[in-house]
């Protein structure tokens, strides 16, 4: 019950972790549309539920397991809609065209991931919860997330790994003859 006081002045609260939260949202979502859409969402449905808050942990635990509920929700909605393009609407601003390309490729690999992957790395590695936290929010065992966690660092070591050179054949920069 330590925590139960956090939600007594909901708009404090709101402007204290909507950037964090929003975040969590995105980093599932992967449009910045449909994240702020959700984060609004679950800020409602937080508000409505405020009264069952248990204080047990801090209120922003507590939120983000809503985030992640709304936005996997939202996840389940859009699955009719068909794939998604990658969202780099900064990229023709980027004076930098090796690092829009690495952002495209970070945003291709993570698009790879399931969307309770992409949920448990941003909890992990964003807000840097503990795994009994992040399985709090999930709603499994601590065990789940280390293995998720394993999964999921593994599949994007895979897909940002290099491509290997083409083989020239033998045949220097230069061609035959040289």
């Amino acid at each position: 019950m330590a925590f139960r006081g956090e939600l007594a002045d909901f708009a404090d609260f709101y402007e204290s972790t909507y950037q964090g939260a929003y975040r969590t949202a995105l980093g599932i979502l992967r449009d910045a549309g449909t994240a702020a859409e959700a984060t609004q969402d679950a800020y409602v449905s937080a508000y409505r539920q405020r009264g069952r808050f248990r204080g047990d942990s801090p209120a922003r635990v507590w939120l983000h397991r809503i985030v992640v509920n709304t936005a996997l929700a939202a996840v389940r909605r859009r699955r009719s809609h068909g794939p998604r393009e990658i969202e780099v609407a900064d990229a023709a601003a980027a004076a930098d065209v090796a690092r829009v390309t690495e952002r495209a490729s970070i945003l291709a690999a993570l698009d790879s991931l399931t969307p309770r992957q992409r949920a448990a790395i941003v909890l992990r590695y964003y807000h840097d919860y503990d795994y009994a936290t992040i399985a709090r929010i999930l709603g499994t065992s601590q065990g789940n997330v280390g293995a998720m966690l394993s999964r999921s660092l593994d599949r994007l070591r895979n897909e940002l790994a290099p491509l290997p050179e083409p083989s020239t054949g033998g045949l220097g920069p230069s061609g035959a003859g040289s």
